[in-house]
């Protein structure tokens, strides 16, 4: 049996610009959030809609969606009515993804809303559609 004493090693998140990056832990979602501005993306760190979705729960929450939204209703709106433009709205669409997933216990996924959303966000970070 292992026993860890003392600190736990970080591991360094895959979707993250070290240099710039904001960590807070948020009251409302109760988990540490890696806050990556629009401009800060990196498209090679976003995740892979052809390939498995291992990870994508974490390039989510680079976003408070409820807080950029203002509130848990209109991120719910928005993402319930699938008509996100810019991409912010985008990635506030994936951030309430994944916390439907969170809550659901993964029986809400829709795996294939999840790959529309990631390619729409490497499509717009690639053109350089930053809102």
């Amino acid at each position: 049996m292992i026993f860890w004493v003392g600190v736990i090693p970080q591991l360094r998140d895959p979707f993250v610009v070290v240099a710039s990056e904001a960590q807070v832990t948020s009251p409302g979602l109760g988990m540490p959030l890696r806050l990556i501005p629009n401009e800060q993306l990196v498209l090679e760190r976003i995740p892979d809609p052809e390939a498995e979705l291992w990870g994508w729960e974490r390039f989510a929450h680079t976003i408070n969606g409820y807080e950029v939204m203002g509130g848990f209703e209109h991120c719910a709106d928005l993402a319930n009515c699938r008509t996100p433009t810019t991409l912010t709205e985008l990635r506030c669409c994936l951030f309430f993804e994944a916390r439907r997933e969170r809550h659901s216990g993964g029986m809400s996924t829709n795996e294939e809303w999840i790959r529309e959303l990631l390619r729409a966000i490497r499509r717009k970070v690639e053109t350089g559609e930053l809102d």
